[in-house]
């Protein structure tokens, strides 16, 4: 195997690195069309589901210490030209992990076409309205790809996926999702079409989550953290709660409501098949 030297880089005015410190903002991946994936796990995901990382850059100490084990994993990615080594006083600026494992790419955004979203006969799907939280839509991309949802819609989003910390806190579960977003109206209008059971969570119903009929094909639609979902869904789909049992808490975190929901889904479909 040939070894690979990365450009190393120790200037903040380096034209590369400043780029990249765009890139931990909304409006400067906007801008380059481009997204930071930091971690080993979720670059490996990234590469299995044939993202393009168009640079690897490592933290300077890691890539010293851990230089032969780096060059075998990523053989067959790494180039002189692709491959960039980071002071670690830089680095750290442009990681938001507080143990990071030294290591990010730089891969080009997507935008799918909601015209193109694939819906399956009997498919389960998880949607989500105007999330504020990175954490909460990382949290239930991993929820969604842990239950093989068959697509996660996002409605109104607040947060893009190309967040570092959507993606940090998905684990890299958004590179193997089949995902859309566009405005709650449109998504509305295109599951209108489709025939699909669409279920509400809220904690204003009566029909707990687990007495829903799950086995056809669904929407489990999930709302904003703090105001749940708009009236859009609540009143054109069936509203589900899960029920609480305890003397305080009068509703739960919108990722966790919804997981449940996804599990039922699945240990509905397990017993009818």
């Amino acid at each position: 195997m040939e070894s690979i030297h990365g450009l190393h880089i120790a200037s903040k005015l380096n034209p590369n690195y400043r780029q990249w410190l765009k890139l931990l903002h909304a409006r400067g991946r906007k801008r380059e069309r481009l997204f930071l994936i930091e971690g080993l796990r979720e670059l490996d995901r990234a590469l299995q589901a044939n993202v393009y990382i168009r640079a690897f850059i490592f933290q300077q100490s890691i890539w010293v210490s851990q230089n032969e084990k780096i060059q075998t994993h990523f053989s067959h990615y790494l180039k002189r030209e692709n491959c960039f080594v980071l002071a670690d006083s830089l680095f750290k600026k442009l990681s938001v992990r507080e143990n990071s494992d030294g290591i990010i790419g730089i891969a080009e955004v997507w935008e799918p076409s909601l015209d193109s979203f694939q819906i399956c006969d009997d498919g389960l799907y998880l949607l989500v309205e105007h999330l504020e939280k990175p954490g909460n839509l990382g949290a239930m991309m991993r929820s969604a790809e842990a239950t093989a949802v068959d697509g996660l819609l996002i409605a109104d989003p607040c947060v893009d996926i190309f967040n570092p910390n959507v993606i940090r806190t998905s684990q890299g579960a958004v590179f193997g999702l089949n995902i859309v977003w566009d405005t709650a109206e449109r998504i509305y209008d295109f599951l209108g079409g489709k025939n699909m059971n669409l279920l509400a969570m809220t904690p204003c119903a009566d029909l707990l989550y687990w007495d829903t009929d799950m086995t056809r094909a669904c929407v489990v639609c999930v709302g904003n953290e703090a105001h749940g979902l708009t009236p859009l869904w609540l009143e054109k789909a069936t509203k589900v709660t899960v029920p609480m049992f305890g003397k305080s808490a009068d509703s739960l975190n919108a990722g966790i409501a919804g997981s449940l929901c996804l599990y039922e889904a699945r240990r509905q479909r397990r017993c009818k098949s």
